[in-house]
C-alpha cells in the first residue's frame, strides 16, 4: 500500500480511538465522580429521557408599557418645564383603550401647543400623541418603542431566567422564546418542581421606598383598608393572586390618600383562624429612590444576635450614593425595604448610612425552610429583576422512570431498525456489503463522539435522527455501489470501476446531503426542544456520513481492491 493510505489509515484509526474514549463513558455508564477513567464526560440527556420540568411563561408587557410610559412622560415633563412649559393634572388613564397601549393625559396651555409639539417630534420620538382637545392632550408610547420595548423585554427575561437556572445547578438547560411573548423552559434533571417553578417566576423587584407617616398614623391607615374591604366586598385568601388585592385596595383608596402614595402591605408568615394571611398596610411614597438596579451583591448572611438566615445587600457606586444622602435626609423616618411590591422591613433611619450596604429579613419561622428562602432570594436579586411579570402558561414533569422507559424502547428500536438495514446491505451486496456495515458502525460511533464533544442533548427525537442517519448513509453507499455495478457492466476492471464510481457518485451524495443539512437547519433554528434535539443530530449524522461514505469505504475499499489483485481475481463481490 502506498505512503498516502497508510497516512489515511492512521487519521481513521486515531479519529475511532478519540471517539472511543469520548463514548466509553456513557456506554459502560461510569459513575464521572468515582471513575479512575480519564475522560469524564458523558452524552447530555434531554427532559425526555432523563426526566424533569417543561414550562410555557407568559409575558405581561401591559405594566412594562406603563411604567416605561411613566418614565418617558416624566423626563418630557422635567425638559419642558426647562423651557417654560409647565404640564398640569399629568394622570395615568386606565380605559378606552387596549391595555398594552398605555396613556396618560395632562393639561396644557393652549398658548404653548406649537413649542411642546417641537420639543416632543425632535427629542421624544419614543412617545406619539394619541388624543387631544382645547388644553387637554394624551400621550402613548410610538409604535416602534413598543416593539423595541416588548423585543428587549423578551430578551431581558431570557437572560434573567437563564442566570437563576444557572446558579440553581441544572446542566444543559434550554430557554428560548416562542412567538412575541412566551418562553419555554426546559430543565432535564430537576426534581424540586416547586421551588424550580418559585426561582424562574419571582420578578423580584427591589425598591426602596419612604414610608409616609405624616400624611397618616398606622391606626388610621388599618382603618381605611378594613373600610375600603368592607364597603366593596374586598377580601384575600391564601392561594389568590396577592397582587390583585393591594391594586383593588389602591383604586379604591384614591382620593383618600395623597396622589403620590400608594398602600403596600407586610405579609406574616402566619395565618389568622379564618385562613386569611396577616397583612400589615404600609403609605409609601410611590417614587423608589433606590432600585434593584443599583444591586451590585446579594449574599446569606446569619444574624450574629438571633442565628437566623437575612439577605445582605452590597449596591453599586451610584446606588450607594444615592442611599447615602436618603439616610442623611431622612434620619428619623422610616424607609421600607419593598421586593415584589411586598414590604419585607421599614425599619426607622438612626444615622447616615455609607457604604451601600443593608440587609433584608425574611421574619419567622423554622431555620431550614428560611435558609432555603434566603438562599434563593439571593440568587434572585443576583440575576436581576424579571422586567416583566411571568405567568405559567403550561406545566409538564416528566418522571425519570418515564426517561428510563424512553431510553430502553427507542435504542431497542434503533438497534432493531439498524441491524435490518445491516443485514439488507450485507446480503444484497455481499463482501461490498459488510464494508458498508463496517462504515455505518463507525458512522454511529462518531455521532455520538460528537455529541459528546460539544456537549449537545440527546433527545428521543435525536435518538430517531440517529437511526435516520443509519438510513441516509446507506443511502450513500446504495448510490456509489450502483455507479459501480454499471461501471463493472461496461467492462471495466475492479480498480478502475471503484474509481468511476466514486468520483460519478460523490455529486449526487453531496446534493442529497446539502438538502437535507438545509431541512436539519432550518428546524434548529426555528424548533424548540426535542425538534432542535433532532435536528441536532441529523446535521451531525449528514457530517460523519460524508466522511464514512466517502472517506472510509474508499480507504477499505483500496484495501480490498490490494486483496483482490495479490489473488489475481478478476470479479468483485458487489
Amino acid at each position: 500500500m502506498s505512503r498516502s493510505w497508510w497516512g489515511k489509515c492512521l487519521l481513521l484509526v486515531f479519529f475511532v480511538i478519540l471517539s472511543g474514549v469520548y463514548v466509553f463513558p456513557t456506554l459502560a455508564n461510569l459513575d464521572l465522580e468515582k471513575t479512575r477513567f480519564p475522560f469524564k464526560q458523558k452524552i447530555n440527556l434531554g427532559l425526555d429521557l432523563q426526566g424533569g420540568l417543561y414550562l410555557v411563561l407568559g409575558l405581561d408587557f401591559n405594566k412594562v408599557f406603563k411604567d416605561v410610559l411613566e418614565r418617558q412622560s416624566s423626563s418630557l415633563k422635567d425638559r419642558l418645564k426647562e423651557k417654560g412649559v409647565i404640564l398640569s393634572n399629568v394622570k395615568v388613564l386606565r380605559e378606552g383603550f387596549p391595555a398594552d397601549d398605555a396613556r396618560i393625559a395632562f393639561d396644557l396651555d393652549p398658548g404653548k401647543r406649537e413649542e411642546f409639539y417641537k420639543i416632543l417630534k425632535k427629542e421624544f420620538w419614543t412617545l406619539r400623541l394619541a388624543g387631544e382637545s382645547p388644553g387637554h392632550l394624551e400621550l402613548g408610547l410610538s409604535h416602534d418603542y413598543r416593539s423595541e420595548v416588548r423585543e428587549r423585554t423578551l430578551n431581558q427575561s431570557i437572560e434573567v431566567i437563564r442566570n437563576r437556572i444557572d446558579e440553581f445547578g441544572v446542566s444543559e438547560p434550554s430557554i428560548t422564546s416562542q412567538g412575541a411573548d412566551r418562553v419555554v423552559v426546559e430543565l432535564p434533571g430537576v426534581r424540586e418542581v416547586d421551588r424550580a417553578k418559585e426561582l424562574i417566576g419571582r420578578t423580584a423587584k427591589l425598591e426602596f421606598k419612604m414610608v409616609d407617616d405624616q400624611s397618616m398614623t398606622v391606626a388610621q391607615l388599618a382603618t381605611l383598608v378594613s373600610q375600603i374591604e368592607q364597603k366593596n366586598g374586598i377580601t384575600y385568601k391564601e392561594g389568590q393572586k396577592f397582587s390583585d388585592y393591594v391594586r383593588k385596595i389602591n383604586d379604591f383608596a384614591k382620593g383618600k390618600i395623597p396622589e403620590d402614595d400608594e398602600i403596600a402591605f407586610e405579609r406574616s408568615k402566619g395565618s389568622t383562624a379564618q385562613g386569611d394571611t396577616g397583612r400589615f398596610p404600609f403609605l409609601l411614597h410611590s417614587k423608589a429612590e433606590v432600585t434593584g438596579d443599583d444591586l451590585q451583591d446579594a449574599s446569606v448572611q446569619i444574624d450574629s444576635e438571633n442565628r437566623r438566615p437575612n439577605v445582605g445587600f452590597t449596591l453599586n457606586p451610584r446606588g450607594a450614593s444615592i442611599f447615602d444622602h436618603l439616610t442623611a435626609d431622612h434620619i428619623g423616618h422610616r424607609l421600607a425595604i419593598v421586593l415584589d411590591n411586598i414590604v419585607h422591613s421599614a425599619p426607622v433611619i438612626q444615622s447616615r448610612i455609607g457604604g451601600g450596604r443593608g440587609q433584608i429579613s425574611l421574619g419567622r419561622g423554622d431555620n431550614e425552610a428560611m435558609m432555603k428562602e434566603a438562599k434563593d432570594l439571593a440568587i434572585v436579586l443576583r440575576a436581576g429583576a424579571l422586567p416583566a411579570q411571568l405567568e405559567f402558561l403550561e406545566q409538564r414533569v416528566v418522571g425519570p422512570s418515564l426517561g428510563q422507559d424512553s431510553i430502553h424502547k427507542g435504542a431497542w428500536a434503533s438497534l432493531i431498525g439498524s441491524a435490518a438495514v445491516f443485514i439488507f446491505v450485507a446480503i444484497y451486496y455481499q463482501t461490498s456489503g459488510l464494508i458498508a456495515v463496517f462504515s455505518l458502525i463507525l458512522n454511529v460511533l462518531f455521532v455520538l463522539a460528537t455529541l459528546v464533544g460539544l456537549e449537545a442533548t440527546l433527545t428521543l427525537p435525536g435518538i430517531a435522527g440517529i437511526a435516520l442517519t443509519v438510513g441516509i448513509a446507506v443511502d450513500s453507499n446504495v448510490v456509489i455501489y450502483e455507479r459501480i455495478r454499471e461501471e463493472l457492466r461496461l467492462g471495466k476492471r475492479p480498480g478502475a470501476a471503484v474509481e468511476a464510481g466514486f468520483q460519478k457518485a460523490f455529486r449526487t451524495i453531496l446534493d442529497a446531503n446539502v438538502t437535507n443539512a438545509a431541512a436539519g437547519i432550518v428546524l434548529m433554528l426555528y424548533g424548540t426542544g426535542p425538534i432542535k434535539g433532532f435536528a441536532v443530530t441529523l446535521l451531525i449524522g449528514i457530517v460523519t456520513t460524508l466522511f464514512t461514505a466517502v472517506f472510509v469505504c474508499r480507504l477499505i475499499f483500496d484495501l480490498y481492491l490490494k486483496f483482490l489483485e495479490n489473488r489475481n481475481a478478476k470479479t468483485l463481490s458487489i
